[in-house]
């Protein structure tokens, strides 16, 4: 089949061969200046490219849906003072080696960090109606256990939690602490068909048996995540581990003035500025009428603020939306793969709310004596309340805001019904609720309903499914989606001119890291595209290596780029193991 593009009919196997400097259909190298790219989405993985693109000397458009860039990095604001906001979006950020890229950013743009606290003294607890922590020496203070009438393994509430979770993980976390890559593989290639909750009941080896019981398992997804997560997929699990729990001692920051703050900077960064409430419709491939495929181009319709219709021709499109709304885009003329139809329709995206509250006093520290941060953690409808950690030196008897109640997956559907879109309009029923969840979490320190009433001054309430420009808050996969739809939506396609850049493109969901990721993959695949191998090593260099990309002699970022070449009737020749090769 004709995919070189020098006349001769060569197989998949020619391209596996092929040295890294004959990609197929190479070019001279392009002159970059010449060049003109398309960056859809301004939220943090656009603004990187933009800014990567500013520093290159490449001529790019950043077109915006919505009126704010910044995407998932959001902070909400009640007012100009210091500390009066929380974060809707990222917030939060540990020291280890996966997150390096995002460090160098922050160091780059001279963002202040301060110290963030994910656990404090003093956070209290609630589980089947039973305030804690208990004591060390309460081995089931919640009463779950069967020993004490409940229903949970004796064996699991003695080691706890933790405990158990990490003698289910460690087998393929350890092996991603050493190299991410190589661990990644080996979950993908053995555990990713399986749920946790299908992993934990045939799977695991616990306590001297195989699988653990239904209400264990429901036990420990209540007190490790939210309701439903276990549904998802096992190699999730593992991974969010490994980025919660990456070591014992590991250093937490967050971002003095919210993570707004890196968007700001972002925005002086970059020379061309995004075009706001600009919709793209239509993204195409348009190939040239005598076959030089030197001369194809990208077609982008878009829709202006005022309503008018417009298409611009680019040489390769950066699509950073998320998948909901890459979907809603035309990309029928964007020859696809049929796997990679199906990972923008079908990939998982989880749920999110958040409700910020600000009250007269900073009561949890003045009557609760909650004064390092951390977060109160329940089966309670709020599920998880975060304490600051950047206004513990503040004036605490002066208006503060709270983290109320921070949800994911069903508890998070569930709070999604009491959120207005005009929030705080309209939000009595949720805010009821939330006090009165907050009163019983703190009940230990006198704190009642009635005193949280007479404290409070307002509220904000965000769920992210309900925001048309996310239609969710982060990609949190199915069982088989890393191995099977994966491998589809991180390779570029439509004559190598478009890619599929986000957190859900990467290995890292949720974290502003797996967005650098996929851009800066995106990027260096764009320019080994265009023959300019040379510029995609000097962003390795200043970025540090995205392990998916080989730029090496022996790697295989030309074999990614070359599979990008491929015409759809071309595509379906080859096998799903030649593709993921």
């Amino acid at each position: 089949m004709p995919i070189l593009g020098d006349g001769r009919d060569d197989t998949l196997s020619d391209i596996h061969h092929l040295p890294h400097d004959k990609t197929p259909r190479s070019l001279t190298p392009t002159d970059p200046k010449s060049l003109k790219f398309c960056i859809v989405g301004a939220g943090v993985a656009g603004l990187f490219l933009a800014q990567c693109l500013t520093e290159l000397g490449i001529q790019y458009d950043l077109i915006e849906a919505s009126g704010r860039a910044g995407g998932r990095m959001y902070t909400k604001t009640f007012s100009d003072a210091p500390h009066d906001y929380y974060d809707i979006g990222a917030m939060r950020y540990p020291k280890i080696p996966l997150m390096d890229r995002t460090f160098r950013l922050f160091e780059e743009l001279e963002v202040p960090l301060i110290p963030y606290y994910l656990s404090g003294t003093g956070n209290p607890a609630m589980y089947n109606d039973i305030l804690g922590p208990g004591s060390d020496e309460d081995f089931d203070h919640y009463k779950i256990s069967s020993e004490s009438g409940g229903v949970v393994m004796d064996q699991a509430v003695r080691d706890g939690v933790t405990e158990v979770m990490r003698q289910a993980l460690e087998p393929y976390k350890g092996p991603m602490k050493v190299d991410f890559e190589a661990g990644f593989k080996k979950l993908k290639e053995e555990a990713d068909k399986y749920s946790t909750r299908e992993y934990l009941r045939t799977v695991f080896e616990y306590a001297g048996q195989t699988g653990l019981d239904f209400h264990t398992i429901q036990w420990l997804e209540t007190g490790q995540t939210s309701s439903g997560l276990f549904d998802q997929a096992f190699s999730e699990t593992v991974i969010d581990s490994l980025d919660f729990e990456f070591d014992d001692d590991v250093d937490w920051f967050c971002i003095e003035g919210g993570t707004k703050k890196v968007t700001e900077a972002l925005l002086k960064k970059i020379q061309t500025q995004p075009e706001m409430y600009t919709s793209v419709t239509r993204i195409a491939l348009e190939r040239d009428c005598f076959g030089n495929n030197d001369e194809n181009k990208m077609l982008v319709d878009m829709v202006s603020p005022l309503g008018k219709t417009e298409t611009r021709e680019y040489d390769t499109v950066f699509n950073t939306t998320t998948l909901a709304c890459a979907a809603r885009i035309d990309l029928t003329g964007a020859e696809l793969h049929p796997a990679q139809k199906d990972a923008i329709r079908a990939l998982h995206y989880d749920a999110s709310c958040k409700v910020g509250i600000r009250f007269k006093t900073a009561w949890w520290i003045t009557r609760c004596g909650i004064t390092q941060g951390g977060a109160a953690s329940s089966d309670l409808p709020l599920r998880t309340c975060v304490y600051p950690s950047y206004n513990l030196e503040d004036d605490h008897s002066a208006p503060t805001v709270l983290l109320a109640s921070y949800t994911w997956a069903q508890d998070a559907q569930r709070i999604a019904s009491l959120i207005s879109q005009d929030s705080p309009t309209g939000e009595g029923t949720l805010i009821n609720l939330i006090l009165r969840d907050l009163a019983r979490l703190h009940a230990a320190s006198g704190i009642t309903y009635e005193f949280l009433c007479e404290q409070y001054q307002t509220h904000h309430a965000f769920d992210w499914y309900h925001d048309p420009y996310t239609s969710g808050a982060f990609a949190l996969f199915g069982p088989g989606q890393f191995e099977s739809l994966y491998p589809f939506l991180t390779r570029p396609t439509a004559d190598s001119r478009l890619h599929f850049v986000g957190e859900a493109s990467s290995g890292h969901h949720a974290w502003i890291v797996g967005s650098l990721d996929s851009a800066q993959r995106a990027l260096e695949y764009a320019m080994v595209k265009f023959g300019l191998r040379e510029i995609a090593e000097k962003i390795e260099a200043k970025w540090g290596p995205v392990g998916e990309v080989e730029l090496s002699a022996d790697g295989t970022a030309h074999l990614q780029v070359g599979l990008g070449y491929l015409r759809p009737e071309e595509v379906v020749k080859l096998s799903v193991q030649d593709i993921r090769a």
